[in-house]
C-alpha cells in the first residue's frame, strides 16, 4: 500500500507534482491500484479531472474540445489566457446551485428563498474552495457566484470541482459615451419630442410611484434636476492591488447610505457621466425634464480609480473605470431592493468588449434574468464602436434590454453598435443633461444617453401598468416603435415611442366606431359617413376592418386612398363594405343592419361618424371616442360646410379661456386638397367670453370663389392659431329646423403595423 500512502496527499492541483506528459501513465496506474479502496474514489477522481484538464491545456490549446464529465469549463480558457506565470486574476465562480428541494435556485425564487439556496451552494462548494487553498472569498446574497483572485494552478484546481459550474474573469468596462460639450436645456426636447413623450405626459404618465436605479460613476445631487430625487444609495466601487483604488465615500467599500453614491470632488469630472445620464433619465429642475420626471432615482456607483496607463488606454491615465463583478454587486443589491424602492428600471450606460450574437455566458445573466422576473427592465447601452452585427456585454445578454442611438429621425448614429441582438433605439446625439458639479446643463453623445430613455420608457409605462410584465412592456414598445434600419445591414431596430406604446395599451389605436349602418336595406333609413382628417405635413392612409356589429365576426379590410396633409376625406359606409376585401377577394355582403368599425392609421389625425337621413334632411355626428379627445382637437375642426352645402350652414363658435382680451386667427383649408385658403382674424374677445360667426359671412368678406372649394365637396377644415381657447362647431339642419354640434371627433394615432398605401376600388 505504499503507493496508496504516495497519492493520499494530492489534493493539491494537478501541475503542482506534474512534471511531463510520463506523469500520466503512472498516475493512471496508480487509480487502478487504489480503486478497490472506496474511501479514495471521490478524490482520486478529482484527480483525473485534474490530469484531463493538464493534458487538454498541453495539447489542444487550453480547453477546446474538453469533453470530460464534471470539469467547470465555461469561461476557464479566458481565465488561464490571462494570468501570467506567478501571475494572478480576478474571477466569478459560479456555484452549482441546481439541486433539489429548498437548495434549487431559480430566477423566479423569492429573494428569501434565493438567499437559501446561495447559502446552500456556498456550504457545498467550501471543501473546494479550502482544497484550492483560496481565501478573501466574496459571497453575493441572492445569486449562486463568488468572487476570488486566483493564481493559474488554483482556477485549474476549481475547474475540476464538482461543486463548480463555471470560473469567469472579471472584466474592466467603460461608460458608453462618445463625445460631450456645454448647452442649456429647457422644456420638452426635440430628441423627447421625436420618442412621443408628450401624449404620455399629457396622460398624467410620467414614472411617478417607480424608481429607476442608475449604475454608474457618481451623481450630484445638488443639481436642481435631480434634488430629493435619491432614494436608497450604493456605492460598489473596487480595489484592486494599488492601481485600482474605490472611491466610495469615506475610503469604505461596499457602502450602503445617504450620500453613498455623490463622491464628486469640485476639481474632476468624475460625476458628469452619472449626473448626466440620471437626469436624462428622471431629472425635473421644473423646467427641463428627464424622460421618467416623476420617477425616484437609486444611484449605485460602481467606478474606481484606475492609475495604470495600459488598463485605461486609449484614456490617459489617470481614469474612471468599472469591472463586472462592480456591476454584479450593483445588481444584487437592486435585486434585493426592487419590491422595497419600486425600481422600473435598471440603466447601464456601460460596456465592455463586444459580441457577434448573443453573450448568454455572462454570469450576470443570472441577476438580470431575476429582476425581469421581479418585473424591472435592465436597460444596457450597445456601446458606441461604430459596428455593424456587434454589441457590447452586458447589452449582448439576451434578457437585458440593448439599447442603440439614433438621431432626432430614424438614422442609426455613426458611433453606435448595431446589431440584431439589439432591442431598441433612442435619441443619443446632442443629448443636454445635467452637469456633475453646479448647477448648469451640458450635451453629450452616445448610446450612454439613449439608454436612460429607453429605461425611463420602462418606468412610465410600469406606471400606467403596474402589473404588467417586462416581457409584455418590451413586446408593445417593439410593436408601436419607429423601425429603423443603418444602410446597407439588413437589420431592424425599433424607436421607442412611449405615447404610441400607451395608446396600444389602452386601446386607443384599436378605435371602434359602433353600429354604423351597413349596405344592406334591413336598416334604418340613412346612410352612415366616415370622416379621415389628416392634419400633419406628410400624407397617409387609414385602414378600415369591418366587423358585424351583433357578433364582432371578421367581414373584411378596406384601405382609403392618400389622404393630403391638412385634407379630411368623407366615405359612405356601404360603399366601403362593398369595396372591402376578405383574403385578397371581395368581402361577403351579409344580411347585417350594422357594421363595427376599426380603424387603423398611417398618421395621426382624425376621424368622425355622420348619419345623414335624406327623408328627414337630418344631419347627426354619431362619433364617440370611448376616450377623452387630445387637448388639441379643441382649437382644430373637420369637415366644416361651405355655403355651397346650403341645407347645412356651419356656424364657429370661439371661446377665449385665457386671462386676458385676444383675438385668434382662423386657417381654413380645402379639406379634400389640403390647401390652405381662407386666413380670417376674429374680433378681440373678452377673456371668459365667446364668438360665433357663420362659415358664410367669412366667405363673403373673403371673397372667395367656388372654385376654390373644387375637389373638398364643399368642406373645409379649421385650425385657430396663437389662441388659449377652443373652437365648437355648429351645423344648422334647415329642413327640420334643429341645430347640431358637429365638434365631436375621434383621435387616430400611428399604428404600428405599416399601412400599404393602395386607392380603394
Amino acid at each position: 500500500m505504499r503507493a496508496i500512502t504516495q497519492y493520499e496527499t494530492l489534493d493539491q492541483p494537478a501541475s503542482w507534482f506534474l512534471t511531463g506528459w510520463h506523469a500520466t501513465g503512472a498516475l493512471l496506474r496508480a487509480y487502478v491500484f487504489v480503486c478497490r479502496d472506496t474511501s479514495m474514489t471521490a478524490r482520486i477522481s478529482n484527480l483525473l479531472r485534474s490530469i484531463a484538464l493538464v493534458a487538454t491545456v498541453a495539447g489542444a490549446g487550453l480547453l477546446s474540445g474538453i469533453a470530460t464529465p464534471g470539469i467547470a469549463q465555461a469561461g476557464v480558457e479566458d481565465v488561464l489566457k490571462e494570468i501570467a506565470p506567478g501571475g494572478r486574476a480576478q474571477v466569478l465562480v459560479r456555484m452549482k446551485s441546481n439541486g433539489g428541494g429548498a437548495a434549487a435556485w431559480t430566477p423566479r425564487l423569492s429573494v428569501s428563498r434565493q438567499r437559501v439556496a446561495v447559502a446552500t451552494a456556498f456550504h457545498d462548494v467550501s471543501p473546494a474552495l479550502t482544497r484550492a487553498r483560496i481565501g478573501g472569498v466574496h459571497r453575493f446574497r441572492t445569486i449562486p457566484y463568488v468572487a476570488v483572485s486566483v493564481t493559474r494552478e488554483q482556477a485549474m484546481s476549481l475547474a475540476t470541482e464538482d461543486a463548480v459550474e463555471g470560473i469567469f474573469l472579471i472584466r474592466r468596462e467603460r461608460r458608453a459615451e462618445a463625445s460631450s460639450e456645454r448647452a442649456q436645456a429647457t422644456g420638452l426636447s426635440t430628441a423627447q419630442l421625436s420618442i412621443d413623450l408628450g401624449s404620455a405626459w399629457d396622460r398624467g404618465f410620467d414614472g411617478t410611484g417607480t424608481a429607476v436605479a442608475v449604475i454608474d460613476s457618481g451623481i450630484n445631487f445638488a443639481h436642481p434636476a435631480l434634488t430629493g430625487k435619491n432614494i436608497g444609495d450604493a456605492c460598489f466601487a473596487n480595489t484592486f492591488g494599488t492601481t485600482t483604488l474605490a472611491q466610495c465615500p469615506g475610503g469604505t467599500t461596499p457602502l450602503i447610505g445617504a450620500g453613498a453614491a455623490s463622491f464628486c470632488p469640485g476639481d474632476s469630472a468624475r460625476c458628469d457621466h452619472g449626473t448626466h445620464v440620471a437626469s436624462l433619465a428622471a431629472g425635473n429642475d421644473g423646467t427641463a425634464f428627464g424622460v421618467a420626471r416623476g420617477a425616484k432615482i437609486v444611484p449605485i456607483d460602481v467606478f474606481s480609480l484606475v492609475t495604470d496607463a495600459a488598463e485605461c488606454s486609449p484614456d490617459p491615465a489617470p481614469c474612471i473605470l468599472t469591472d463586472s463583478l462592480a456591476v454584479l454587486n450593483a445588481l444584487d443589491y437592486v435585486n434585493e431592493k426592487a419590491l422595497s424602492l419600486k425600481i422600473a428600471a435598471v440603466n447601464l450606460s456601460i460596456g465592455g468588449s463586444s459580441r457577434d450574437g448573443y453573450c448568454d455566458d455572462d454570469p450576470r445573466r443570472s441577476v438580470i434574468d431575476m429582476l425581469r422576473q421581479k418585473g424591472v427592465a435592465v436597460a444596457v447601452a450597445a456601446s458606441n464602436g461604430g459596428q455593424t452585427g456587434r454589441i457590447s456585454t452586458p447589452a449582448c445578454i439576451s434578457s437585458a434590454i440593448g439599447v442603440g442611438s439614433v438621431d432626432n429621425g430614424t438614422a442609426v448614429s455613426s458611433f453606435s453598435n448595431f446589431a440584431s441582438t439589439l432591442d431598441f433605439v433612442a435619441p443619443g446625439v446632442s443629448i443636454s443633461g445635467a452637469k456633475g458639479s453646479g448647477s448648469g446643463y451640458g450635451v453629450r453623445s452616445g448610446t450612454s444617453m439613449s439608454t436612460p430613455q429607453v429605461a425611463g420608457a420602462f418606468a412610465i409605462l410600469r406606471q400606467a401598468y403596474p402589473t404588467l410584465s417586462v416581457d409584455a412592456i418590451e413586446a408593445v414598445l417593439k410593436q408601436t416603435g419607429l423601425p429603423t434600419t443603418r444602410a446597407d445591414s439588413g437589420i431592424t431596430v425599433a424607436k421607442i415611442q412611449i405615447g404610441a406604446a400607451l395608446d396600444k395599451l389602452q386601446g386607443i389605436n384599436r378605435r371602434l366606431f359602433n353600429n354604423v349602418v351597413a349596405a344592406t336595406d334591413i336598416g334604418p333609413t340613412g346612410e352612415s359617413l366616415l370622416r379621415f382628417y389628416n392634419p400633419g405635413l406628410t400624407p397617409g392612409n387609414v385602414k378600415v376592418t369591418l366587423r358585424d356589429a351583433g357578433t364582432g365576426a371578421y367581414v373584411g379590410d378596406w384601405i382609403s386612398p392618400t389622404i393630403p396633409p391638412h385634407a379630411s376625406l368623407q366615405f359612405a359606409a356601404k360603399s366601403i363594405e362593398t369595396n372591402a376585401t376578405l383574403n385578397g377577394g371581395p368581402a361577403a355582403l351579409g344580411l347585417r343592419a350594422y357594421l363595427n368599425i376599426e380603424v387603423a392609421s398611417s398618421f395621426k389625425g382624425s376621424m368622425q361618424h355622420v348619419l345623414f337621413n335624406d327623408q328627414g334632411g337630418v344631419l347627426s355626428n354619431l362619433s364617440h371616442c370611448g376616450a377623452v379627445a387630445p387637448a388639441d382637437n379643441a382649437r382644430q375642426l373637420m369637415n366644416v360646410h361651405s355655403a355651397a352645402l346650403g341645407e347645412f350652414p356651419s356656424r364657429i363658435r370661439i371661446t377665449n379661456t385665457g386671462a386676458a382680451p385676444a383675438a385668434t386667427t382662423l386657417s381654413f383649408f380645402n379639406a379634400g386638397t389640403g390647401v390652405k385658403v381662407i386666413e380670417w382674424v376674429s374680433p378681440e374677445i373678452p377673456a371668459g367670453g365667446s364668438y360665433e360667426v357663420t362659415v358664410p359671412s367669412i366667405e363673403a368678406r373673403s371673397a372667395i370663389d367656388a372654385a376654390t372649394l373644387e375637389g373638398g365637396n364643399g368642406y373645409y377644415n379649421v385650425v385657430a392659431e396663437g389662441f388659449s381657447g377652443y373652437l365648437q362647431h355648429v351645423v344648422e339642419n334647415i329642413r327640420p329646423g334643429a341645430l347640431l354640434d358637429m365638434t365631436a371627433r375621434c383621435d387616430m394615432v400611428v399604428s404600428s403595423t405599416p399601412i400599404l398605401a393602395q386607392r380603394a376600388p
